[in-house]
């Protein structure tokens, strides 16, 4: 396992697999998880042509485990230093739940200019709930937040049989990992929740797809079609029966629908949504009627630009 020093000199362990001149994609953990959560997506992502990278951040998995840097802003740094190391032009990042706050962090600090794409699964981009957003964790208000965040160490996270094989590969990886420490850590994840990164959606400017499982446990999945309707190119897609962790409890359907999207180089924002809406259409119903079968495929194509906005579209395609 590779590793790089970050500048503020913690060891960061990470793995490349699969292609060297391929669309890169970095997978990006939750909290307390590593890059072994991606066992499930590795072996299909590279057979498809992909460069795959997964790492572990700081205080996860074998990477160097510090008291300082409990900020999910340090976080998008590292993913920055990351990128920066292994000299990566426009990679698309994954990220799962906190993973997907590292992500919102880093384009926070450094916006959309070297990135691809962005898919974000299960992850709320706003984790207290207020009047103006009701997908907050446990459906939290500010009164009991604290109080209720406290339960994510103990709740069952997953809702549909995650399949033995996958079960036996991450076992044996987590035997080779110190445990997760989740007192130590527990300011990480303080920060990271109370953050509210609908600004950044509304300011990115490359294809984001929201990822939610229907019967997650932490929070509504319809936070996922909320977020979305803050981008023109962003999408949203739900896994139906799935919990927090879809890419493990429904790991081919998720394997299929990212490697669907991504495996051309996406540089139109119109094939992005067409791909999208086509595979959707196999698994769910339709966002816009509601219905399954609908009688059209819907698709909104937004052709904004950077610095551009055009007027939106919306196009029917017979079924």
């Amino acid at each position: 396992m590779a590793n790089f020093q970050t500048n503020d000199k913690v060891r960061i362990k990470y793995h490349i697999q699969g292609k060297e001149d391929g669309q890169a994609l970095i997978f990006i953990e939750g909290y307390s998880g590593n890059e072994a959560t991606w066992a499930a997506q590795i072996d299909d992502f590279v057979k498809a042509g992909f460069k795959v990278i997964t790492y572990d951040r700081r205080n996860h998995g074998k990477s160097q485990s510090v008291p300082y840097g409990m900020q999910i802003a340090r976080h998008g740094f590292d993913l920055a230093e990351l990128i920066n190391h292994l000299k990566l032009k426009k990679p698309v990042l994954i990220g799962h739940s906190m993973g997907a706050s590292t992500i919102f962090a880093y384009l926070s600090l450094f916006g959309c200019q070297n990135v691809k794409a962005v898919v974000t699964e299960d992850q709320s981009p706003k984790a207290i709930s207020e009047n103006d957003w009701v997908f907050g964790l446990f459906n939290s208000s500010w009164e009991n937040f604290y109080k209720n965040a406290a339960l994510i160490e103990t709740t069952k996270l997953t809702r549909l049989p995650i399949s033995s094989e996958i079960k036996r590969i991450l076992g044996e990886a987590y035997r080779s990992y110190q445990p997760f420490d989740f007192h130590f850590n527990q300011p990480l994840l303080l920060d990271s929740l109370v953050q509210d990164w609908r600004e950044e959606i509304k300011n990115e400017t490359v294809p984001h797809l929201f990822l939610a499982g229907s019967a997650s446990p932490l929070w509504s999945s319809e936070h996922s079609k909320a977020a979305a309707s803050l981008s023109p190119f962003a999408r949203a897609y739900t896994f139906k029966g799935c919990g927090h962790i879809p890419h493990l409890e429904s790991a081919d359907e998720f394997n299929r629908l990212v490697i669907k999207l991504f495996k051309k180089t996406v540089t139109d924002l119109q094939e992005f949504l067409l791909l999208l809406f086509n595979f959707q259409k196999q698994f769910s119903t339709c966002i816009f009627c509601l219905k399954r079968p609908c009688k059209f495929i819907h698709i909104e194509l937004s052709l904004r630009r950077v610095k551009q906005t055009t007027q939106m579209e919306m196009l029917n395609y017979e079924n």
